[in-house]
């Protein structure tokens, strides 16, 4: 019995499609039940079309033969206006194998910028606007610029470097001698034969024992006016403090309050003299 004549028919299942965007085409082949077919692999590009995949279906065989179907899933990057495509099939005959193909079908490039070639690309040049371009960052220029950095501050500290520490210390003490004068003056600002106004002097004379002991670095708050003296070898300082505790823990107040705290500051201001060119002293020498 005669093979009836085998039809084939393959159409795209989109009408149009975007470049890049995925595309199905189906083929179904009726054939008679005693012929061989094999449709086209999935690794052969045609024409413009990239294969994806394939989708087979099983056969389904009537009275009017066997039909095979399968769904090829293509893509596309070409730029024409339309694409003609036709997968073939092979039929396997005693010899060889015979290529029938189907009739052509089209897909049309769907197009997100409609006449484009009406488009004034100069003038779209000159609306976009161009973001400042931030230069990346050199991993090796930044490594090589700290060493760099590093050298010449190590240089620098060798050079310079006990000079500024000389100056550090003595901006430091200056600072502290400087709160000291505020913090004192402060309180003996408004002295006066009042509670309130020996109750200042009172913290004024406390303010003055921690600068000091803090500027020679002994327990002065803690010593006698003998022990005071051997320390600070001024004469005046008997007759200040003597003048003060009279005004303060026996209600003396006198013109001599007055002078005893003027000269407390004048004493300090000696010792922080002394204490300034020691500093300057021992750093000369290295000692610090």
């Amino acid at each position: 019995m005669q093979e009836k004549p085998i039809q084939i028919k393959g159409q795209f299942l989109e009408d149009s499609a975007k470049i890049g965007q995925q595309i199905h085409y189906s083929l179904q082949v009726l054939h008679g039940k005693n012929q061989e077919i094999f449709f086209t692999g999935v690794g052969q590009k045609i024409g413009v079309f990239e294969p994806i995949k394939k989708e087979y279906f099983p056969t389904k065989t009537t009275q009017a033969g066997s039909l095979d179907s399968a769904v090829y899933t293509y893509k596309f990057f070409d730029i024409a206006d339309k694409q003609l495509l036709s997968v073939p099939i092979y039929v396997m005959n005693e010899s060889d194998c015979t290529k029938i193909s189907p009739i052509p079908d089209t897909i049309f490039l769907k197009r997100l910028v409609p006449h484009p070639e009406l488009i004034n690309m100069n003038l779209v040049f000159e609306k976009l606007p161009i973001p400042l371009l931030k230069p990346k960052a050199n991993v090796k220029n930044i490594f090589l610029g700290g060493i760099v950095i590093i050298f010449l501050v190590g240089i620098l500290y060798w050079i310079f470097g006990k000079t500024i520490y000389r100056y550090y210390l003595l901006y430091q003490l200056w600072r502290r001698n400087l709160e000291f004068r505020r913090n004192y003056q402060r309180q003996t600002r408004n002295i006066a034969n009042t509670s309130k106004g020996l109750l200042s002097l009172e913290n004024a004379i406390r303010i003055w024992k921690g600068y000091l002991e803090n500027l020679i670095k002994v327990p002065f708050s803690t010593f006698t006016t003998t022990e005071m003296l051997d320390y600070l070898k001024d004469k005046r300082l008997i007759k200040a403090l003597k003048n003060v505790d009279s005004a303060v823990y026996g209600g003396n107040y006198s013109e001599k309050t007055i002078d005893s705290v003027n000269i407390l500051v004048e004493i300090a201001s000696t010792v922080y003299q002394n204490e300034r060119k020691n500093l300057i002293q021992k750093t000369e020498k290295n000692e610090i």
